[in-house]
């Protein structure tokens, strides 16, 4: 038995490190070049901006070797991802962050949020087309739940058939309907997908509450 759950363990470390490290490379080559161009058309001070939000981003992403960061750590980075892509799209989209104080020490699964970010302005703001993007990002404290929420003004999408997608293919599935089933098998998450055609999304994670520091040993992977 304790074999099987060794295995077990080691298994879902491995999923967690590979949607980790599927995360920078392309958002770190398309941000040098954001920086270069920069740079090539005497925009130093916008150029600083986006070198120190890339520290910033990659600081705690590294965070020393640790999976486990606080609630502040994980909306800092996913504020400095967002504040670089704002950047790249040419302020097609603004943002905004609410965090109620009681959950910011509380303990979150690095590398969390990004993904879901990405996913609203690649798949809803991005394919919108035009400017007026928005993307708000809330989070609060329910009972023993971390509340989590992505909302997006975007494309939207039909709700059933990434449902069904999660059902069917589950690892196999790309995108949206991979990031959900991460949450709800590597977490323990409840996961809750809003979407209307051509008016938006809203994602809501519900995390169970692990303690108020992050430490490792208030989450097992």
């Amino acid at each position: 038995m304790a074999d099987i759950v060794s295995e077990h363990e080691k298994k879902r470390k491995q999923e967690f490190d590979t949607l980790q490290s599927q995360i920078n490379p392309h958002f770190l080559y398309n941000t040098l070049d954001i920086i270069v161009w920069m740079i090539e058309n005497e925009k130093p001070d916008q150029a600083v901006k986006a070198v120190t939000a890339l520290a910033r981003f990659f600081r705690i992403s590294l965070s020393r070797g640790k999976s486990i960061i606080t609630v502040k750590d994980e909306l800092e980075h996913v504020r400095n991802y967002l504040m670089i892509q704002h950047m790249r799209f040419k302020n097609r989209f603004s943002y905004t962050i609410e965090a109620e104080d009681e959950v910011l020490e509380l303990a979150s699964l690095k590398l969390m949020l990004q993904p879901l970010v990405e996913n609203a302005i690649r798949h809803g703001i991005y394919e919108r087309g035009s400017i007026g993007g928005m993307v708000i990002i809330r989070s609060c404290r329910k009972a023993d739940e971390i509340v989590i929420q992505v909302e997006d003004n975007g494309v939207g999408f039909d709700v059933d058939k990434i449902r069904w997608e999660i059902q069917t293919k589950e690892r196999d599935s790309t995108g949206l309907q991979s990031l959900i089933f991460r949450f709800e098998k590597l977490m323990n998450a409840k996961v809750q997908v809003e979407s209307i055609v051509g008016e938006g999304t809203k994602i809501t994670v519900r995390i169970p509450m692990k303690g108020e520091t992050s430490s490792e040993s208030n989450y097992r992977r």
